[in-house]
């Protein structure tokens, strides 16, 4: 595509080191798979860097002003942008971008890369054949959204993914965006919706990027009537999983036990990603359940042989 973006910017982009690149008019910084360092290379304007935001949201097709201060597109090659303009809002001009392989991995390219245990890797393997439903926890930058691609890609099956911003993709999933409201005030579209709509299209899995608020309940409604899922929500190891979900469980009409019990009907795994020290792992492999009325992970430790059933 053809863009106007400065040339040390469109060399960031391309550098398949890197994962991450933090723009401010103050500091710029960028990962290049060992965490943040400093850009000391260049330095950008609050003006030059506006209008850096302002021609990416419009390749992603949105809209980006003072009026509407915050934007989020996922672009051809693997970008998610976020971008945040100097406002009421934020004192300052703010550029995020994520970097994810425009090619998506197969589940052995990315044990490359990705640290995990030959057991786990097993168990990670036969939850794609079974077809069961899994939740996928991570803190940033752990990998959460490669490793749902991966293990999708490897699918046969109908995948309806619903997200904020599109960043899953393959030749069996159809994806929903959310969208924001428009200048009149009207015309939100949001992930809660789009799950009630991915109902009615035929789906063996309905997948939603990330879990944050309602959309979990018209999943856990979806995955409790026959349905089967996928999803990424952000906890830092596998035993802090049930308090975020119970942090978002606040927003929702459901009794403590009613929602736990969905829960532990719904998924059937929970996959844990760390990231250390550049390196990204498989922490732990779990499953839901209820203990003296509370929802918890245990690991799941398989005897002499691996039995999913």
């Amino acid at each position: 595509m053809e863009t106007q973006l400065p040339t040390w910017l469109l060399e960031l982009i391309d550098n398949e080191h890197v994962t991450d690149i933090l723009l401010s008019e103050s500091e710029s910084l960028a990962d290049y798979g060992d965490g943040l360092v400093l850009l000391t290379d260049f330095q950008v304007s609050e003006l030059e860097l506006a209008a850096i935001e302002r021609e990416l949201i419009e390749l992603g097709g949105r809209r980006l002003d003072l009026a509407n201060p915050f934007a989020d597109v996922c672009l051809p090659g693997g970008l998610r942008v976020h971008a945040v303009l100097k406002s009421g809002c934020s004192s300052k001009t703010l550029l995020s971008i994520r970097l994810h392989q425009a090619k998506v991995k197969t589940l052995s390219e990315l044990f490359n890369t990705l640290s995990a245990s030959p057991l786990q890797q097993t168990i990670i393997r036969e939850i794609v054949d079974s077809g069961e439903s899994f939740l996928i926890s991570g803190p940033t930058g752990s990998g959460k959204t490669t490793l749902l691609r991966a293990m999708l890609s490897g699918s046969t099956e109908r995948v309806i993914a619903v997200e904020d911003v599109t960043e899953l993709a393959g030749n069996n999933i159809v994806c929903l965006q959310s969208r924001s409201i428009n200048v009149e005030g009207q015309g939100k579209i949001a992930l809660e919706q789009l799950v009630r709509e991915a109902l009615r299209m035929r789906p063996d899995r309905i997948v939603v990027g990330e879990v944050r608020g309602l959309e979990l309940m018209a999943m856990l409604q979806a995955l409790n009537t026959g349905h089967r899922g996928a999803t990424t929500i952000h906890a830092n190891n596998l035993f802090q999983v049930p308090e975020r979900l119970s942090t978002i469980k606040a927003d929702l009409a459901i009794s403590d036990t009613a929602f736990f019990k969905m829960i532990a009907a719904a998924f059937d795994w929970v996959i844990a990603l760390e990231a250390k020290a550049g390196t990204r792992s498989v922490s732990g492999i779990g499953k839901f359940a209820i203990e003296a009325g509370e929802l918890v992970v245990k690991d799941f430790q398989p005897r002499q042989k691996l039995a999913l059933a």
